[in-house]
């Protein structure tokens, strides 16, 4: 409960602080991004590298995609479970403030784990991203998941360095209503 408070106050931050900005945000929608991710799924570790992108088909609509694989501890006999995710799908954006843009997604969803789950669903999310100054950015997200009759709600925060304008660094956490808590870093390469 209390991490969600948490979310919800930064989230609530990140759109009160675009009243306050007077310069127009040029945020760029076609990246590739590496990042690891860790994971505490109710007590349960895991790790993941992926690899996502972006790519503006018009100047409101892109095309996102992204894949991830890693491993799980298996809590039963301590050995690993190898994972594997993968997503497709539409995101549009536009501009609500100066230096800030919403975003909605929709997302077809496949995961692939060693016990021979292997998952299709799909997620819907709206964000916010926003500019403090020209080197860093907020952002904020919530998501739906339903995946083969399980659902889930995702909360996200999180904040970019601009290296220069091609190169970028972030970080980010999340957290569920099922207890899944994620740790992200990542490099992105936009274009």
């Amino acid at each position: 409960m209390m991490k969600t408070k948490l979310i919800y106050s930064l989230t609530s931050m990140v759109l009160a602080g675009a009243a306050f900005n007077a310069q127009a945000a040029d945020f760029n929608y076609n990246f590739v991004e590496g990042s690891y991710e860790h994971y505490d799924l109710d007590g349960t570790d895991a790790d993941a590298g992926k690899l996502a992108g972006s790519y503006e088909m018009t100047p409101n609509l892109n095309i996102i995609g992204e894949y991830a694989a890693g491993n799980i501890d298996n809590p039963t006999d301590g050995s690993d479970l190898d994972f594997q995710n993968g997503a497709v799908g539409l995101e549009y954006h536009t501009p609500i403030a100066p230096k800030t843009d919403i975003t909605t997604n929709i997302k077809y969803i496949n995961q692939d784990i060693d016990t021979g789950n292997d998952e299709d669903g799909y997620s819907a999310g709206v964000g916010v991203r926003h500019l403090l100054n020209d080197k860093v950015e907020l952002d904020a997200n919530i998501d739906y998941y339903d995946i083969d009759n399980s659902d889930d709600t995702r909360l996200k925060v999180g904040a970019r360095y601009y290296i220069n304008k091609s190169i970028s660094a972030g970080l980010g956490y999340s957290t569920s209503r099922e207890d899944v808590d994620t740790v992200s870093t990542n490099i992105r390469w936009s274009f």
